[in-house]
């Protein structure tokens, strides 16, 4: 032991190989570049055809969201014209 409590060291200091800090972040940098790649791969994937619907079930989901729709309007219009616009907003 050294004066002071620290221990002695070699004056060769150990490889880089050997540092285990060193292979956590060598192993991150791996698994953000193999999920960077594998989103790539996704994206470039064609998407899936949606489903047709049939014109009875799109009637019903018309018709399901006609009063969502008018209440969604209605605000929008009395936001208008409380902050002074004249018109109605586009959709």
């Amino acid at each position: 032991m050294a004066v002071g409590g620290a221990p002695q060291t070699s004056g060769a200091a150990a490889p880089w190989w050997k540092f285990g800090h060193v292979w956590l972040i060598v192993a991150i940098t791996l698994a953000a570049l193999a999920g960077g790649l594998f989103t790539v791969y996704l994206a470039m994937q064609a998407p899936p055809e949606p489903a047709a619907a049939t014109t009875g079930a799109q009637a019903a989901d018309n018709a399901a969201l006609e009063p969502a729709l008018q209440a969604r309007n209605r605000t929008s219009m009395r936001n208008g014209q409380a902050m002074g616009r004249s018109r109605a907003p586009q959709n």
